[in-house]
């Protein structure tokens, strides 16, 4: 059974012609086609204008046509860079930043990352999957079918097990697609400050084998930065989770410049992320790397810092996707129109090329684009109706939800 959509004012399919990712101009080419239609079950069966309908109908079970006139559809975004299970509140720290503390200070009086470790050690899985359920349906409404999340606040055997079975728990009850990403490596624990390689070595020699024989996570990542990993340390981290299956990701270059994007793309990281400092020959070897520049607008936003350099990245031939960051401490939302928002207006993108930065190559960036990020015949029906008559409307009519509905695998689950 299908459901006909048509008279779709402006449907946009970001069509890559089967290609996984849009790089430098084709960002530029979303696809979009006026009074178009879709034919859809739980994957995309047919997609055109219209008037091109005609006999075609026939071909198809059609058991509801849904009339579109005067709205926008998109391909569901996705939100390649989260984490969304965490225990605890840090409005607090908000709060001093607004009252001129910076990120790191707070972190050197104890706060930061080690204020989420203490209160997520002590939450249990169902508590931690109960705040991730509410932040990932929230995410839904506002367009987002896809996400990642990521591990990385207990910095224990046990706690980041616990993350990552509620990250599990996640994937199994809700609708939405999630990829499942382990973090151990996003600081050390205070008891282990002054023994690093203690928990290097716990990290390397007892988490990764673990979450690998018990398939809890497809990607590793690692936090490379002034004040937290270093290239050697970040080095060793990824390529102990590749020996066991674990895709290489990294936070890098955040808050200086310390080489962690060339480290990243040393190591062939699916992805170098946050980049608000990243270097001309960091650029250069995201580019021969073919590794995926994840921007996070959101977080220099938050935290009050120098937006990543997008348009010298997408102008150098980098693969470029936005996300949210969505986590506690430093990007508090879970809304991808924010963020393509802060990505038009600060990042110097234009609405096209943040469109296909928050669909195909952010489901490049966690290895879905053969399925999800955009709207073609084959791909899994995810998508969202935009109640505009035009997809540049969801940039100029900023700070309201323009998702009127989300649809997932042909079902609309909002």
């Amino acid at each position: 059974m299908s459901i006909l959509f048509k008279n779709i004012n402006s449907l946009v399919t970001v069509n890559s012609e089967g290609a996984l990712y849009k790089v430098g101009e084709q960002m530029q080419d979303i696809g979009e086609i006026k009074n178009g239609a879709m034919i859809v079950s739980d994957v995309i069966e047919w997609i055109g204008e219209t008037s091109d309908l005609g006999d075609i109908i026939s071909h198809y079970n059609i058991d509801q046509e849904i009339d579109l006139n005067g709205k926008t559809v998109l391909p569901g975004l996705v939100d390649s860079h989260t984490h969304l299970v965490f225990g605890g509140n840090r409005s607090a720290e908000f709060g001093m930043r607004l009252r001129g503390a910076t990120y790191a200070e707070i972190a050197e009086a104890g706060g930061g990352i080690q204020t989420t470790v203490n209160a997520t050690r002590k939450a249990s899985v169902e508590e931690l999957a109960e705040v991730g359920r509410g932040l990932a349906m929230s995410a839904a409404k506002y367009g987002t079918t896809s996400m990642e999340i990521k591990s990385g606040y207990s910095l224990t055997i046990e706690g980041e097990i616990k993350q990552l079975e509620a990250i599990r728990h996640l994937s199994e009850t809700l609708p939405l697609r999630i990829t499942p990403t382990f973090m151990g490596a996003h600081d050390f624990p205070k008891e282990l400050k002054g023994d690093r390689n203690s928990y290097i070595d716990q990290i390397v020699n007892e988490m990764i084998p673990y979450i690998s024989e018990n398939k809890l996570a497809e990607f590793n990542d690692v936090f490379v930065d002034k004040g937290y990993y270093t290239t050697d340390e970040g080095t060793r981290v990824l390529e102990a989770g590749k020996k066991y299956g674990l895709m290489p990701k990294a936070h890098c270059d955040e808050l200086a410049d310390v080489g962690a994007a060339t480290m990243a793309a040393n190591s062939g990281a699916i992805s170098a992320d946050h980049l608000l400092f990243v270097s001309d020959e960091g650029i250069a070897n995201l580019k021969n790397a073919g590794t995926v520049a994840g921007l996070l607008p959101g977080t220099a936003y938050f935290i009050k810092m120098p937006y990543a350099p997008a348009r010298k990245l997408i102008d150098s031939g980098v693969i470029t996707a936005i996300a949210t960051d969505c986590n506690p401490g430093s990007c508090f939302t879970e809304n991808m129109q924010t963020i393509m928002s802060l990505s038009v207006i600060n990042m110097g993108m234009t609405a096209e090329e943040a469109i296909s930065a928050a669909t195909i190559n952010g489901a490049y960036s966690v290895r879905k684009s053969h399925e999800v990020g955009s709207l073609e015949i084959g791909k899994k029906a995810d998508f969202i109706i935009c109640n505009c008559a035009d997809y540049v409307d969801i940039f100029y009519h900023f700070g309201i939800n323009h998702v009127e509905q989300t649809w997932i695998n042909g079902k609309q689950i909002i």
